[in-house]
């Protein structure tokens, strides 16, 4: 009976991992539905390292299978004699290496991409509280907290982000981003998203009791509505004709 409670909540945990890799909201589907260039690399290179690292796993485990069928104890069995074989252990230490050295070029890429944005287009302080998320747009003369970012679509967006108490991190999976925001100094990220749509995330470092309520809303806008949005922050009317179609 243990081996089968065991073996139930193995499977489990299993679909419930699954589910959440398959699921329609924003804060899971960056595997499924990457949004935007950096997202779609991160993507990328995870499947790359998966592809090269996968036959190992499936390797060991079937070698330890067959050590655990073959060579399983017996009545008056004797144990081998040998004890080392030089060019198999030189072939099993020179073939991960160079896997791990091939891997090793696109992981350095990818994080490079992540260190280096493109030109901004928009930039954005994040600030880091016990337990909430404060953004200004130094530009715009916009501050707020406790609310959605809005950004807008297609515009490469950079994040300075920071804390005034404890470490933090700013995480949104589907735009293939989490930096840290540290007390004391500041930290970069950017993304770039391509589609209008709300994007979720969460602190992804404990930060305290309330970690676990420290969301992210991110609105992506087109354009001409985050221009709207920023004057409808700063108090400005809009004539009636700036918001009529043509």
């Amino acid at each position: 009976m243990k081996k089968i409670r065991v073996f139930l909540m193995t499977g489990l945990t299993l679909v419930g991992l699954a589910s959440l890799g398959w699921a329609d909201e924003p804060i899971t589907n960056w595997l499924v539905n990457p949004e935007g260039p950096l997202a779609r690399q991160v993507r990328s290179n995870f499947f790359f390292a998966m592809v090269m690292i996968m036959p190992f796993l499936f390797l060991a485990e079937g070698l330890l299978l067959y050590a655990i069928i073959r060579f399983k104890a017996k009545p008056g069995g004797r144990a081998a004699a040998f004890h080392e074989n030089l060019r198999l252990e030189v072939l099993w230490t020179v073939i991960p290496a160079l896997t791990l050295a091939i891997t090793a070029v696109p992981t350095y890429q990818t994080m490079r991409a992540m260190e280096v944005p493109p030109k901004s287009d928009l930039v954005v302080g994040v600030i880091g509280h016990q337990f909430f998320w404060e953004y200004r747009y130094p530009k715009q003369g916009v501050q707020f907290a406790e609310e959605a970012l809005v950004v807008p679509a297609g515009k490469v967006v950079t994040l300075n982000l920071s804390s005034v108490d404890v470490v933090h991190s700013w995480w949104v999976p589907a735009f293939g981003v989490k930096q840290d925001a540290n007390p004391g100094r500041i930290t970069h990220a950017w993304f770039q998203a391509e589609r209008p749509g709300h994007y979720k995330g969460q602190c992804a470092e404990l930060c305290g009791k309330l970690h676990a309520k420290m969301f992210i809303d991110v609105q992506v806008v087109t354009p001409e509505e985050f221009e709207q949005w920023i004057l409808k922050k700063k108090g400005v009317s809009l004539p009636p004709d700036t918001t009529r179609k043509s």
